[in-house]
């Protein structure tokens, strides 16, 4: 189970949500809470198919423009889901959060503890975590795409573990990062930071398509 929380500092816009992620496959169901401000256009249900690239990312909605009343549908916007939000999309948060602790894996380039007692550390990862860029590069030893922000790190990365050695959670930021604009007008948002928890879950990671798609 994943929740995240994303705030950006220049236009106070923010979001948080949690789902179930499959951090091996590049796989996640993530239900999008409040938004704040309130988003004009209602974020949903974002689902990922593969950890790269916005084809592989699409919306859930019932009923809607594609689809009969009461009836689910994927749809693949296109576009980064949640830019209405001000601040950065849905999978994109998701993404760059999985390609954190892919490169946790073999990827760090130095780690200072910051808190014995709850098993904190300041990580800083090598460059090549920020490889490749272009987030639509087939890569086998890569999962996780967005790997340009990782370029873009306002300083360490803060890592808290279980007493088991396991991922609890991330806090990290970086900037300027550009969110999407759908009329064109595009700015830049100084500080976006991001604030991920990780926690076992109950039930595993299903992405059964419904019958109704809009997928090209």
């Amino acid at each position: 189970m994943l929740t995240l929380s994303v705030g950006a500092e220049s236009t106070d816009a923010r979001w948080a949500g949690e789902g179930l992620i499959a951090l091996s496959e590049g796989r996640f169901r993530f239900e999008v809470g409040e938004t704040q401000p309130p988003a004009e256009i209602e974020v949903g249900t974002v689902i990922g198919l593969g950890g790269e690239g916005a084809e592989n990312t699409v919306s859930e909605t019932v009923g809607g423009s594609i689809g009969a009343a009461g009836q689910r549908c994927w749809m693949n916007p296109h576009a980064p889901v949640g830019y209405f939000t001000d601040t950065i999309s849905v999978e994109e948060a998701l993404r760059v959060t999985g390609a954190v602790v892919e490169s946790l894996r073999g990827e760090i380039k130095q780690a200072r503890m910051i808190d014995p007692a709850l098993d904190t550390f300041e990580v800083e990862l090598m460059p090549s975590a920020t490889q490749p860029e272009d987030e639509f590069v087939d890569r086998p030893d890569r999962v996780w795409g967005d790997r340009w922000i990782l370029g873009r790190l306002g300083g360490p990365i803060a890592v808290e573990l279980t007493g088991e050695g396991a991922l609890r959670s991330l806090e990290f930021e970086f900037g300027p990062y550009e969110p999407y604009s759908l009329f064109g007008q595009q700015h830049s948002v100084d500080h976006v930071s991001i604030s991920a928890r990780f926690a076992p879950a109950d039930t595993a990671l299903e992405l059964d398509p419904p019958a109704c798609q809009a997928i090209e």
